[in-house]
């Protein structure tokens, strides 16, 4: 049933195109965002390159081509170079949010909290710049993906093993400034609990949260809802594909008695517009605890293996049992193994 549900939703995938430029400054703009969106998801070529999580915790890689490229235009894998996870439709639903807080003057910076390599903060910025608005993007994350998994629930467990996951600030700083986009970011640095807990007293017009999982979505909303402003985005990446994040949420707006509509974006993410400035019940006190630094957070230097030699790999280490096992059962003698053993290397 997901797997059919999950092929409609990329049938129904926009096609990765941009709008050509005109000459009208309105039309140049929007020209430039597509092309931009295209290039945030790698599908500026006739062909890009997906990652598959793998049961051991590393990754593999495949390419795709022709009609697979709805996979990545729908948001539903992880790029090899593409700078963010997030898709054309939930990119082209961002751009209108961020355009709606322009037009109807909404106070408040904008924060992504999840931002992974910064893609969809990329674009917050860039549609921002173009509509001459110098409010503030705030960038949130661990940059050096998830947290050791005590005390997480399953998801966070499976996610932490990921290191493809972490991006050093660094690298997520330089594609700001090589796209020419790093004035009025401002970037965060730690586990949430550690630093949203700070950022409770701002006043914000969107709030992008990409937690994925239960505590690190609950966190976020506690600390960081107070301050959305009336007509201000409350944007939901992951509440239709993670459990944990949805329940947090819907937990959330039932404590705070929180009635605005839930309007889906695709098959993964959601958002609302605060309607009400009631008063919200008082965020329980955040319990910190001191994370280890991670070595996936230095820069990635090996490459990604295809999932063809991940396959090969397997193959050959079963063989190599297979050989050792009749080399038991045949009892060879020493000189003859160590040659085969040459052989082998």
């Amino acid at each position: 049933m997901w797997v059919a549900e999950a092929q409609r939703h990329i049938d129904v995938a926009r096609e990765p195109r941009a709008a050509g430029p005109g000459s009208e400054p309105e039309e140049l703009r929007r020209a430039y965002l597509d092309l931009l969106k295209l290039a945030l998801c790698d599908l500026v070529g006739t062909a890009t390159t997906s990652v598959t999580a793998l049961p051991d915790g590393g990754v593999a890689s495949r390419e795709l081509r022709g009609d697979e490229r709805r996979r990545r235009a729908a948001g539903m894998d992880w790029p090899l170079h593409g700078l963010t996870m997030v898709g054309l439709g939930r990119l082209d639903d961002l751009q209108a949010c961020v355009e709606s807080i322009v037009a109807d003057d909404v106070a408040g910076d904008v924060i992504e909290a999840g931002a992974w390599r910064g893609g969809a903060a990329l674009l917050i910025r860039a549609t921002l710049d173009t509509l001459g608005d110098d409010r503030t993007v705030w960038v949130a994350d661990s940059f050096q993906g998830f947290p050791d998994p005590e005390n997480a629930d399953a998801e966070a467990h499976r996610l932490s093993a990921i290191d493809f996951l972490a991006v050093p600030r660094s690298e997520v700083a330089g594609s700001f400034e090589r796209l020419g986009l790093q004035r009025g970011v401002r970037f965060v640095e730690g586990f949430f609990e550690e630093t949203l807990p700070g950022l409770a007293d701002r006043r914000w017009s969107l709030v992008r949260l990409d937690a994925d999982t239960y505590a690190p979505t609950q966190l976020s909303l506690d600390a960081l809802y107070h301050g959305l402003s009336v007509g201000g985005y409350m944007v939901i990446d992951d509440y239709h594909a993670f459990q944990g994040c949805r329940q947090a949420v819907d937990r959330f707006r039932e404590a705070n008695g929180i009635t605005e509509p839930i309007e889906r974006i695709d098959f993964a993410g959601a958002r609302w517009r605060r309607q009400s400035d009631a008063p919200l019940r008082a965020a329980a006190p955040v319990q910190s605890r001191k994370h280890p630094q991670r070595a996936a957070s230095a820069p990635r230097s090996e490459p990604v293996p295809s999932a063809r030699e991940v396959d090969l790999e397997r193959e050959r280490d079963e063989l190599h049992e297979r050989l050792a096992a009749a080399e038991a059962e045949l009892g060879l003698r020493p000189w003859l193994r160590r040659r085969l053993q040459r052989g082998r290397r």
